[in-house]
């Protein structure tokens, strides 16, 4: 028998889940048993076009490449120290995108990177992430073998294969964000102004984003994080959610290798701030799809840090899971790849989708709420697509390229562990 359409699927689950669902003892409706539907690969045709995509879009990157390496920065982000930031950004797009380590532009790109100070959280995280994707670059993948729990070993080629130079590199900019967590979440260090005095040496949730994916990276190439460092921020990530939200009935999917489970739930759509409690200078920022994306990612890779440690105990598991699946119906109400949801003028576009990509591999989710997010945004992005390669809604046309490059490739490295799975009974 063929599976049923996920949006016939899915209304049939709404619908048992509100009207059809058995009382329990207490008066509430019981949640629905988890479906198992085959988890289909995308068409071949829309696999070659993306993969046509991505290949003219490395190539334009690779085109703007200078003779030393770098990849020069606007003058904007220059002014503000991220040369290093923007070039880490590139070469891990590139990677992730189809090149290798062997690649002559590349290694001149790590060589570059190798005689520059790490002074900003940015540059920190994306050093990490780019030198962990020159061992393994591409984890692009539909479907994934688990356990009947979702569980399964990632053997990473950076703990075996990484030449010294590289895992100095490493080491520094690990180094650099291990001293630099305050409370739990990371800032604009030194001078770098960002138009609010308050973000000067402020944290945010962005930076913080950035310097969790990776200490990420960094543990997958074998390196020690203390747990304290995970726990510091998956407490900080708890209380910068919002606090309430609109009850949701949440459409839920968890890929498993070749399958997928489907059911519903009751959640509350809270989202995520840039800055959590808002600024003295402008006052609360508004919750959008780039910040809440962020933040679910966030916890998602604290949880699975902690996963075996005796810090993440039954509450703090119950507390991680109960804000990833929030933060997913937050998204189920405002699913969105034309704009950034919440953000004013729908701006940090293309941010907003590299965020998408994130949440939606690291929540193992095809799909948020009815929405094929991969999908979607794909489609998008292959009607957007210049004529010379490149991707734009801004004034920085490599930044918007690289991020589109990531989403495409589908490049967030897969936790070991599942964030988000079918509730107890």
């Amino acid at each position: 028998m063929r599976p049923l359409p996920v949006t016939l699927l899915f209304a049939l689950l709404a619908v048992l889940a509100l009207g059809g669902g058995a009382a329990d003892a207490k008066g509430g409706a019981k949640e629905l048993k988890p479906l198992k539907i085959k988890n289909d690969l995308y068409p071949e045709a829309f696999r070659k076009r993306v993969n046509a995509a991505v290949d003219e879009g490395v190539e334009y990157l690779m085109k703007r490449q200078a003779i030393d390496g770098s990849w020069p920065a606007n003058k904007a982000l220059k002014e503000q120290g991220f040369h290093l930031g923007h070039t880490a950004l590139m070469t891990l797009a590139c990677l992730k995108g189809g090149l290798t380590k062997r690649d002559p532009g590349i290694r001149k790109a790590v060589d570059w990177m190798r005689t520059q100070k790490i002074d900003k959280t940015y540059s920190a995280g994306v050093v990490l992430m780019a030198i962990h994707a020159l061992y393994n670059p591409s984890d692009e993948r539909s479907i994934v073998k688990v356990d009947k729990y979702g569980q399964r070993k990632i053997e990473d080629p950076c703990l075996t294969d990484m030449i010294p130079k590289d895992r100095a590199l490493m080491k520094k900019a690990l180094s650099f964000l291990l001293k630099n967590q305050h409370g739990g979440n990371w800032r604009y260090p030194g001078s770098h102004s960002h138009g609010d005095t308050y973000t000067e040496g402020g944290f945010d949730l962005s930076n913080t984003q950035y310097a969790l994916l990776g200490l990420w990276a960094a543990s997958r190439c074998g390196f020690k994080i203390p747990s304290k460092v995970w726990m510091d921020s998956l407490d900080w990530l708890l209380k910068a959610q919002e606090r309430t939200g609109r009850s949701v009935k949440l459409l839920v999917n968890e890929v498993r290798g070749d399958y997928r489970v489907a059911w519903t739930e009751k959640a509350k759509a809270r989202g995520f701030r840039y800055i959590p409690g808002g600024s003295p200078t402008e006052g609360l920022k508004p919750v959008t799809g780039s910040m809440t994306t962020a933040g679910m990612a966030c916890v998602a890779i604290c949880q699975d840090e902690l996963w075996g440690s005796r810090r993440f105990d039954p509450k703090m598991r119950k507390l991680s899971r109960r804000s990833i699946r929030d933060a997913l119906a937050w998204m189920q109400d405002n699913f969105d790849v034309t704009r950034n949801p919440g953000e004013p003028g729908g701006g940090w576009h293309f941010y907003y989708l590299y965020g998408m990509e994130r949440a939606g591999i690291l929540a193992r989710c095809r799909f948020m709420g009815k929405h094929d997010w991969y999908k979607s945004g794909a489609d998008w992005l292959l009607a957007k697509q210049r004529s010379n390669g490149s991707w734009s809604a801004s004034t920085d046309e490599q930044l918007d390229t690289a991020f589109a490059i990531l989403f495409l490739k589908r490049s967030t490295t897969r936790a070991r562990n599942p964030a988000i799975t079918v509730p107890s009974r």
